[in-house]
């Protein structure tokens, strides 16, 4: 009779075991997703640290903000929209909304000194629509502002030689060597 008890002894005990390890391999499997889950969190948390040096950070960077503002579209379905034309007039009403901020207000000296704290701030807003619209137009064109605007600056720089250009507004053809 003690044979036969501690053969259904066994049974009951091998139930709770096979249990057991048929949990502890659900338990790995939830262990591997949480390990991939935790390391796609990670890089995406170093491409969202990029994103938002981009928008918060000290320095501009103008990749991420492409990134970002391309993301803010995606996310809207407004890819549909963002054609090089309509981005473009948009950018157009933006500079115009900036250009209002000035209107009437006569010559303005650097920093605003005679603009509020308010003005200042929509300003600042509309500066921001015209980047944000400048750089969206750059990319929908398949334009790399990285590439283009040091390029850019140096074609400047050979137009307009300091020895030449120095207080003066005059355009580039004015000067006795123009250069393109």
């Amino acid at each position: 009779m003690a044979a036969a008890a501690l053969r259904t002894a066994a049974r009951h005990l091998a139930a709770p075991a096979a249990l057991l390890a048929a949990s502890q391999s659900r338990c790995n499997e939830h262990d591997e997703r949480l390990a991939n889950l935790k390391a796609e969190v990670a890089l995406l948390r170093g491409e969202n640290a990029r994103l938002r040096r981009a928008l918060d950070g000290d320095r501009l960077d103008v990749e991420a903000l492409r990134l970002r503002i391309a993301a803010f579209a995606r996310e809207r379905d407004w890819d549909q929209f963002h054609t090089p034309r309509n981005i473009l007039l948009a950018l157009v009403g933006e500079v115009g909304e900036l250009a209002e901020c000035f209107q009437w207000k006569g010559e303005v000296a650097r920093n605003l000194p005679e603009f509020s704290e308010p003005e200042k701030i929509h300003v600042g807003e509309e500066l921001a629509d015209v980047l944000i619209y400048t750089v969206r137009l750059a990319d929908v064109c398949g334009i790399s502002l990285n590439d283009c605007v040091p390029r850019k600056v140096a074609m400047n720089a050979r137009k307009y030689p300091a020895d030449e250009a120095r207080g003066r507004a005059d355009k580039y053809t004015a000067y006795a060597s123009p250069k393109s």
